[in-house]
């Protein structure tokens, strides 16, 4: 009785871990069915309000950080739009909520008058590559209410994303963001 047990167990063990393969190789497939392309421009970052380099961090590192960080976080957006479509941002402006201060440690001061802001034009485009929509956007994020400091290495963008987040929501109503 025990060795059969046993055996039934690994057998079922054996079972499980094919059928999670399969269930793993369905669900990567299905998420890749139904993303779009997305293409993010970040023109004359430069020029921005607030891409400014801190004490423990380049110019061209920080800038790297945030822009890879956005990136990832429009393709988890765009991945909900129909997979014919593509989704090109050119980013004109960013304005990243607070404020860097300096004294032993670089530090990121948030309060409701150092609110984030966003220009740039977008183009959803078919898959035959008309356009479905475009348009150019400046969005800012008033909804700050709290006061507090964050180091670099946290989550410093929640409120950039939570200002995307209703973007999204607002110009793809369609999609279940």
């Amino acid at each position: 009785m025990f060795k059969f047990s046993t055996f039934k167990f690994t057998q079922a063990k054996v079972n499980f871990a094919k059928l999670s393969a399969i269930g793993l190789c369905s669900f990567a497939i299905a998420f890749n069915a139904t993303a779009a392309d997305l293409e993010v421009t970040w023109q004359d970052p430069d020029e921005y309000t607030d891409i400014k380099e801190g004490q423990t961090s380049t110019k061209s590192g920080f800038r790297e950080h945030v822009f890879s960080t956005f990136e990832e976080f429009l393709t988890h957006r765009a991945a909900k739009l129909p997979e014919d479509q593509t989704l090109k941002l050119t980013v004109t402006d960013l304005d990243l909520a607070g404020e860097t201060r300096f004294n032993f440690d670089e530090i990121r001061v948030i309060k409701p008058t150092y609110i984030p802001r966003m220009k740039f034009s977008y183009q959803l485009l078919g898959q035959a590559g008309n356009e479905l929509s475009a348009g150019e956007e400046h969005l800012k994020s008033m909804a700050m209410t709290t006061t507090y400091i964050t180091k670099p290495s946290e989550d410093q963008f929640e409120y950039e994303f939570d200002m995307l987040n209703r973007w999204f929501k607002k110009t793809f109503p369609d999609t279940d963001f």
